[in-house]
């Protein structure tokens, strides 16, 4: 599976994860809720309309209970109690609650004599409360029964009630109601909650995993090689950014490969004409060395045999000159052609450039130019070939006093110190400095604005601190001079010297 498969999959679940599953969880929640809600609502309705029907059993059972009793039918009133029980199957009990408290008749046996209610005197109308035994499932409708005037020649005008009617009713019909009321909602509910969630997962697919399926797709396209593909698809969302930042991404990487190509099929060309240049350079300079060599002996005789004539002898010792000038070029060609492999090892910079100064003192005799070394002590060693560094640092010092010489005096501070991780060289001349419009050309090989130069002394000096994997550099300062900087790596990293130490 590539990264971009495993990046599909872990952005297609994290959607999923993150929209889908907490939409499911908010709306489950909302209509459990709103069930609720619903049940207590439609519950209180349902209980309330109950009582009421309650009440109004309640005052017709009371009138017939009256009538009765009006029309001297006492003993009646049980088996009209009882028949009431027959015809509502709600009623658990009836019974007539005397004026002392006691209940005098009723449908359950075990209530007569029995005392509910302490205080008859707040049940003045027909008033519905809990079952005096604590049964939730119950509920009691009082209803007083006035002593009217046609009541008074049996019971008399001294208490206002003839006594109450006690009617005791279940609840099971509400709770049974209010039980298929919520599973009729929680089923409803179930219902709208599984439609959003397809409607859901459809969205999403549509506005997000589509999207990225496409994205991913030609993140593919891409991986294989094919730079050249689109992902943007004009949507104004994040995933719409995302593709045009992707697009902007494989723009810049077609950009940068056609500059690589170029910049390659540049080296290559390069590359295979100083391979031709060395090769042919090489040769001639072994065809040309050994003729200069006995040249070179030839004249050396002749300048013995030409001693007592100072005429033919400025002559011979000018000719002798220009045979060394041509065998150091031919040396220093070779040396750039088929450079010789260095032999790393820990070398000590410091040590190294004091060599270099003492030669260039011996050369500075007449004080046209000062030396100033300002060494950091105590430097750790460079991975370097100790003989290729020498060469390095005084091709730049002679290059350096060569300058200051030709414009009559000047001074060469060379600077050692610790960088970064490496050891940093500098070397400052107080010359003219170098001309703006030359500055690009100064490691290019044979360039040379000397009349008795050759151009590789720097071509070669920055070649070999490239192959010991440092860096060098100048810079010219607005006041004048030349600043060369050659920064080299530590024997040793940094981290196990401390670990050894």
């Amino acid at each position: 599976m590539n990264p971009f498969e495993r990046l599909f999959k872990r952005l297609d679940s994290s959607i999923r994860a993150r929209i889908l599953l907490p939409t499911a969880l908010l709306f489950a929640l909302t209509m459990a809720a709103m069930v609720a809600g619903a049940v207590h609502l439609y519950g209180s309705d349902i209980e309330r309309g109950r009582r009421e029907r309650a009440q109004i059993f309640t005052e017709m059972v009371a009138s017939g209970v009256s009538n009765t009793m009006l029309s001297g039918q006492p003993n009646a009133i049980p088996a009209l109690l009882g028949t009431l029980m027959a015809h509502n199957n709600e009623l658990l009990a009836a019974s007539l609650v005397a004026p002392s408290g006691y209940i005098s008749v009723s449908t359950a046996p075990a209530l007569i004599g029995a005392v509910p209610w302490p205080d008859l005197r707040k049940f003045a109308t027909t008033t519905v409360v809990q079952s005096p035994n604590g049964n939730e499932l119950e509920y009691a409708v009082i209803h007083p029964i006035p002593n009217a005037t046609a009541c008074a020649r049996c019971h008399g005008t001294h208490s206002p009630v003839n006594g109450w009617l006690d009617l005791r009713f279940s609840r099971d019909a509400i709770e049974l109601s209010e039980s298929r009321l919520a599973k009729t909602l929680l089923f409803a509910a179930s219902g709208a909650l599984v439609c959003l969630l397809a409607i859901l997962l459809w969205l999403l697919g549509r506005e997000a995993v589509s999207p990225l399926q496409r994205l991913v797709a030609a993140m593919r396209r891409a991986e294989a090689g094919e730079l050249t593909v689109r992902a943007d698809e004009g949507r104004p969302d994040e995933l719409g950014t995302a593709a045009r930042g992707f697009d902007a991404m494989l723009a810049a990487l077609r950009r940068s490969q056609a500059e690589l190509e170029a910049f390659y099929r540049e080296r290559m060309v390069r590359a295979d004409r100083f391979a031709a240049v060395g090769e042919v350079a090489t040769g001639l300079a072994h065809e040309i060395k050994n003729p200069l060599a006995g040249l070179s002996g030839a004249l050396e005789l002749l300048a013995e045999d030409l001693a007592e004539d100072p005429q033919h002898a400025e002559v011979v010792g000018e000719m002798r000159h220009q045979v060394q000038r041509l065998t150091h070029t031919m040396e220093s060609l070779l040396s750039f052609a088929r450079p010789p492999k260095a032999r790393l090892r820990s070398t000590d910079v410091n040590g190294t450039l004091e060599k270099v100064l003492f030669l260039i003192r011996q050369q500075s005799r007449n004080g046209v130019v000062s030396v100033v070394p300002e060494l950091a002590p105590e430097l750790p060693g460079v991975l370097a070939d100790p003989s290729q560094l020498e060469q390095v640092f005084l091709n730049i010092c002679l290059n350096a006093c060569q300058a200051m010489a030709a414009q009559g005096a000047g001074t060469l501070t060379v600077r050692s110190r610790t960088g970064d991780g490496n050891v940093v060289v500098e070397i400052v001349d107080t010359g003219p400095g170098i001309p703006a419009d030359l500055r690009a050309q100064v490691f290019k090989p044979f360039f040379t604005t000397k009349r008795e130069g050759n151009g590789l002394g720097l071509a070669i000096s920055a070649r070999i601190v490239a192959e010991h994997g440092g860096h060098i550099g100048y810079r010219c300062p607005p006041d004048g001079g030349t600043v060369f900087t050659v920064t080299l790596q530590l024997a040793r990293p940094a981290r196990a010297t401390e670990h050894a130490a």
